[in-house]
């Protein structure tokens, strides 16, 4: 149980410093809850999937791979919403991917 609940602290932490950009530009609530929830789940895939033995480069690569589907539907109404929205996922997924390395052994 304490694994899981490290594993959404890391998410949730993750969704909070994604929240810093649409805080100040002003997005709606229901955009700002799910990409807090985005966050928790990607910590979560990222614990359980290992697509590369790095954590580092395991988080880079599923952060990234779980962010396309989103960021290409806020694209659809916000073009220039797609380049930010992945570089956020490039910066962060390495981040979770290296804590949960770190602090969470299977």
């Amino acid at each position: 149980m304490k694994r899981a609940s490290f594993i959404v602290l890391i998410g949730f932490v993750a969704g909070l410093l994604d929240l810093i950009p649409l805080i100040l530009a002003k997005a709606p609530v229901f955009n700002m809850v799910s990409i807090v929830v985005f966050w928790i789940v990607t910590a979560t895939m990222i614990h359980l999937a290992k697509m590369v033995q790095k954590p580092f480069l395991n988080g880079l690569l599923i952060s990234t791979l779980l962010m396309i589907p989103l960021a290409l539907a806020v694209a659809a109404t916000n073009p220039k919403d797609l380049i930010p929205m992945m570089l956020i996922a490039v910066i962060l997924g390495p981040c979770v991917g290296f804590c949960i390395g770190k602090f969470i052994k299977k």
